[in-house]
């Protein structure tokens, strides 16, 4: 009697062990490429655009944007 208690104490601790399982381990975060402030970008902006490229950037831009724009359309 005592032998049938203690088999059953050691499948049920058994069992409860083995449904708690293991501690599971979270994957480490993917590293992120640092962000540009709006300074570093303004100063990039700066050194790209001067007065003599102004109106050939500023064309750039607005084809960039109309192109969206048809993109975002369909």
């Amino acid at each position: 009697m005592l032998l049938k208690r203690l088999a059953i104490w050691i499948v049920v601790v058994g069992c409860v062990a083995s449904l708690a399982g293991c501690a599971k381990k979270t994957p480490p975060a993917p590293k992120q490429e640092p962000t540009k402030t709006a300074a570093e970008y303004k100063a990039e902006a700066d050194k790209q655009i001067t007065e003599q490229n102004a109106a050939q950037e500023l064309q750039k831009l607005e084809q960039s944007v109309a192109q969206e724009d048809a993109n975002q359309a369909q």
